[in-house]
Order: C-alpha cells, then structure tokens, then sequence
C-alpha cells in the first residue's frame, strides 16, 4: 500500500534483510502511478528512504548488474551533465519551477549539449503575479539560448528524457534545486522513458 515516510520504507526494507541460509541478494519491488500526483509525491519520498540505506534504482528489462545509483542534489550533478553533453538525439527535461540563479548555471553545459533540448515548465500564469516577470526572463533566457520552452498548467512531475532511454527521475527540479534532501534515480529504459514523456 501507499507509504511515504522514510522511516517506514527502512523497517519495510529492513525485514528483507534478515538472516536466512542461501539468500544473497534482495529486491525491492516498487510501483509508482506518475498519472497521479499524490501517488508520485509519496512514491519521491520512499526514493529519499532507499538512497539513505544505500539501495540502488534499476528499471524492469535491465540485468541486475546493470543497477542505477540513487542520487541527492549533491552527488547526481556529475552523472547527470555528462548524460546531457554526450546526448545524440534529444533531450527533454520537466521541471516545475525555474530560477535564474540554476538557470545561469546550467546553461554551462545545456548550451554544450549536441541534441536538441526542450524544457516543459509550469507557466508564468501559474505563480503569483509579483513572480511572473522573473519566470518570463527564466524562460526568455532559456530560449535566447536556443532551447524550446513549453509551458503547462500545474505540472508536479520532475524528471529528465535523454535519447529516448535514459531517464533521470525524482524530486529534483533540474532546473532550479537547491540543497535541500531531495533524491533522483537514474535508469534506461525505452518503456519508461516513452511513458515519462507521454505524460507531457
């Protein structure tokens, strides 16, 4: 059933390990609904809960020496922007919220990129009138750097599509994080990643 709290997640996961002759590894099997926004919310925070007690992220199709790091906003930078610079194809990264301050630095390696990039954020019409004009100057910027920006009303989802497999997904805004205890999971897989971008 639906939980959210992290401490939770590590009893849950702290019964699998419990002794028992033969048993070499465990699996946590977990589903998440990103059609519902409630059911993403809780399911971020269960990410937070098995990045602290070290599990690693894999998408269904791949073996499981082909495990993905959970990442936070500390550690997934590296990773990440190196997914971004060696892109063919396209990128799409969903980001609710946008800051000039991220924003300046990203486009460090965005403007580097060799795929075409597009950005779905929440419309300026979305935030209270005093803060418009600086998500119109995010998004002005964005696009003076060749990026196509699309907008969409109330958007919670957070993540990132590169060439069509690789997916960054979690409760990292990529484009305006901070340093709070968020976490993001990197996978490949063409199934998620074609869902993920349905969804925009």
């Amino acid at each position: 059933m639906p939980i959210s709290w992290k401490g939770t997640v590590q009893q849950y996961a702290g019964r699998l390990h419990r002794l028992f002759a033969g048993k070499q590894e465990v699996q946590i099997y977990d589903y998440v609904d990103v059609h519902v926004a409630m059911l993403e919310k809780m399911y971020q925070k269960r990410l937070k809960g098995y990045a602290a007690i070290g599990y690693k992220a894999k998408a269904t199709p791949l073996p499981i020496e082909k495990t993905h790091s959970i990442f936070d906003s500390g550690s997934f930078f590296s990773v990440y922007s190196t997914d971004i610079l060696t892109a063919r194809n396209e990128i799409l990264i969903v980001s609710p919220f946008l800051t000039r301050r991220r924003l300046s630095s990203a486009l460090n390696y965005l403007a580097s990129a060799g795929a075409p990039i597009t950005v779905v954020t929440r419309s300026p019409d979305n935030y209270a009138a005093k803060d418009r004009a600086r998500i119109d100057e995010c998004i002005e910027l964005l696009t003076r750097h060749g990026v196509t920006v699309r907008t969409k009303s109330r958007i919670h989802q957070k993540f990132a599509v590169i060439d069509q497999r690789i997916v960054w997904y979690g409760s990292i805004n990529l484009l305006s994080y901070g340093s709070s205890e968020e976490s993001i999971m990197r996978i490949e897989s063409l199934d998620i990643a074609a869902e993920l971008a349905e969804t925009v």
